[in-house]
């Protein structure tokens, strides 16, 4: 008769150092996805109880990693569908701040950051897929077979919404810059 193998429950160690290195990608995902950094700092915890709650489960994933990220994911999702229908989401959410570093001209600091803010509330208009898609990608340097794994999504479908994603987010920055240029 074969020998049963049961899952061995994760320790409070082993969690501390497999599960929590993961979290400023966490955070990076959840405030892109949420506009808020308070609302990214609860749906991390949330995220980080759900991992706790399945400690037992844990070895039977081959990335955790790639795990966590579609708990984050569905959580955010989750928060996103229930502002809507709520209808508490009417822009009062506050938005990440982004800081360029290295430069030594202030007024090129300045346009840089409106730039950025700028880029950072077109992708925050994107569809939910695209906008996750792209943050995965081009901010997290995820390949299409991990973003595959985290999202469920094929590798094709990825790949058309992070080009949709991007074409949105190149036309609408190329048209701030045409109106700022005329209206100088």
């Amino acid at each position: 008769m074969p020998s049963l193998v049961y899952p061995t429950e994760m320790t409070k160690e082993e969690f501390k150092t497999r599960v929590l290195p993961v979290k400023g990608k966490l955070f990076r995902l959840a405030v892109t996805m949420l506009s808020s950094r308070q609302e990214a700092e609860d749906t991390i915890q949330d995220a980080y109880l759900k991992l706790w709650n399945m400690r037992e489960r844990l070895s039977e994933y081959s990335s955790i990693e790639a795990l966590a990220v579609t708990v984050t994911k569905n959580l955010c999702f989750d928060k996103l569908r229930s502002y809507r229908n709520r209808k508490q989401n009417n822009g009062g959410l506050e938005h990440m701040q982004l800081v360029s570093a290295g430069q030594k001209n202030p007024a090129e600091t300045v346009e840089l950051d409106e730039s950025l803010q700028h880029v950072h509330e077109i992708i925050g208009q994107l569809p939910d897929q695209q906008r996750l898609v792209i943050h995965l990608r081009d901010i997290e340097q995820y390949s299409y077979e991990e973003i595959a794994e985290m999202t469920g999504l094929k590798v094709n479908n990825i790949r058309v919404a992070l080009s949709r994603a991007r074409k949105s987010v190149r036309e609408e920055y190329q048209k701030k810059q045409n109106y700022e240029q005329r209206k100088s």
